[in-house]
């Protein structure tokens, strides 16, 4: 099929890449001495618009040859001598239109990748003859949506509330490579209650140009809850990634399969530890304003104090879990650190051997407990303790001048306490001398470690609190009052 036919006329629309759809180009082959030639073997790239599917990507039209066929065949390839030819579709007229998704379709068969500029050629076949190729490059985009890979289906996952910051879920999936091309995209992570067809959808997360997000145990943990999980049990689970390409030509959006799996959760519920007896500041007087020791944020079951503690004699300690109630409470038996609920009697008492500073480290779910000397002779003793914030106001005017005081500890400088705290939803830092010279900020709630001169804001969630904080190792907790 070499020779040409014969009065041939080629005009090619192209879909404009904006939104403009409706402007086209004209190519024209003019009859030369002996055989038509085209004018121009190229013309600017043509991209193919995922808003408008249906629209005409091109039309081609030509005059009929001598001896008129009955069906002109309209075809591609990747090389000009057409080794493999590729059927656009067919004509009994002397035109052809092709949609934007069709054209879309068979160049990802050819081999084209999204959005990456692909040279093809284009002619006309009668039963006998060809027209000259047309050349030109054609910018598909994506339609086969991401595939999830892990989770597997029906996975499940038993959450540690021991391990809270631990990954838990890891979430992967397979889409074309945007390497080599113009745009992004952005992947949005999406969880629902199976079987419930995403009506109430949560977006979890969003990642742009990655094929992966993890999800920690709280945060998995939290998400479960939110959507109507109990704790410590069992929910089904349905996710699914939303692909979305923002171009010159529009947005394009794919959404995967979702993958169903289950959560076991655990429960959030936290236990505050508040020193009583005589090595202490509230002596054995239980509703004496006892200071709480320090809860770790990443681990419910461990907390540590650094202050000073009575020594020798007959001073003594032991923790309770609720101001003005002996039970439940916490001691030393057997070398464990024990509850009265655990051991069915009440424990034994803790002591160091002389007045001092001492760092007490327990953990409530294994019985390991510590206490050592602390060196706090070079440590600053401030005039003033105070806090400072959004959360004060539920506003940026509570960023200003002056703090909220923090009241000292008679027994102990470096203890500091602030009782029946009224705050918003917003950020909270704490400061010494009014001044921002010494600051400690944190990103963990309720109880944490402080950073000094860090850039980071408590995070706060509305409610009414006694907030404690210790200048020794920034630590601080928030109380909740009833």
């Amino acid at each position: 099929m070499n020779t040409l036919l014969k009065k041939s006329l080629f005009s090619l629309f192209a879909l404009a890449t904006l939104i403009g759809c409706d402007n086209t180009e004209d190519l024209i082959l003019e009859e030369g001495q002996s055989s038509f030639e085209i004018n121009s073997t190229n013309f600017s790239n043509l991209v193919l618009n995922a808003s408008y599917p249906e629209n005409a990507a091109f039309t081609i039209s030509w005059n009929e040859e001598l001896d008129a066929a009955s069906t002109y065949k309209v075809v591609m390839a990747t090389d000009e001598s057409f080794t493999n030819e590729i059927a656009l579709g067919t004509s009994e007229d002397t035109n052809f239109t092709i949609s934007v998704s069709n054209l879309n379709a068979l160049l990802l068969d050819a081999g084209a990748e999204p959005y990456k500029a692909f040279p093809v050629y284009v002619r006309i076949n009668s039963e006998s003859q060809s027209t000259e190729a047309l050349s030109y490059t054609i910018t598909p985009y994506a339609v086969a949506a991401p595939v999830i890979t892990n989770p597997a289906a029906d996975f499940s996952i038993v959450l540690d509330g021991e391990t809270p910051d631990a990954t838990a879920l890891e979430m992967m999936w397979t889409d074309f490579s945007t390497e080599g091309t113009a745009v992004s995209v952005v992947y949005s992570i999406e969880l629902a209650v199976a079987e419930t067809n995403f009506e109430e959808v949560q977006t979890i997360g969003q990642v742009t140009d990655l094929n992966a997000f993890t999800l920690s145990n709280s945060q998995l943990n939290a998400l479960a809850l939110s959507l109507g999980a109990d704790e410590e049990s069992s929910i089904e689970l349905e996710t699914r990634i939303r692909a979305t390409i923002t171009s010159d030509t529009g947005v394009n959006e794919r959404l995967a399969l979702p993958v169903a799996f289950s959560v076991t959760t655990y429960s959030t519920a936290v236990t505050n530890l508040f020193l009583v007896g005589s090595a202490t500041a509230a002596n054995w007087v239980n509703n004496n304003n006892n200071a709480p020791i320090i809860r770790d944020p990443n681990n419910k079951n461990v907390y540590s104090y650094t202050a000073k503690f009575n020594g020798g004699g007959d001073f003594a300690f032991k923790l309770l879990e609720t101001p003005g109630q002996w039970q439940p409470q916490w001691g030393v038996t057997n070398n464990t650190f024990v509850s009265n609920e655990t051991l069915g009697q009440e424990p034994g008492v803790l002591s160091v051997p002389t007045t001092g500073y001492y760092k007490l480290d327990v953990n409530t779910k294994t019985g390991v407990y510590s206490i050592a000397p602390y060196d706090a002779s070079a440590a600053t003793v401030y005039p003033a303790m105070g806090y400072i914030g959004s959360s004060r106001t539920g506003g940026d005017d509570g960023w200003s001048d002056p703090d909220s005081n923090l009241t000292q500890s008679t027994f102990d400088p470096h203890i500091w306490y602030a009782k029946n705290v009224k705050l918003f939803n917003g950020e909270f830092k704490f400061r010494a001398n009014d001044s921002w010279d010494v600051n400690w900020g944190a990103t963990t709630a309720i109880s944490g470690y402080g950073v000094l001169n860090s850039s980071s804001n408590i995070p706060v969630t509305a409610g009414t609190y006694d907030i404690w904080f210790n200048d020794l190792t920034a630590g601080y907790i928030f109380i909740p009052v009833e």
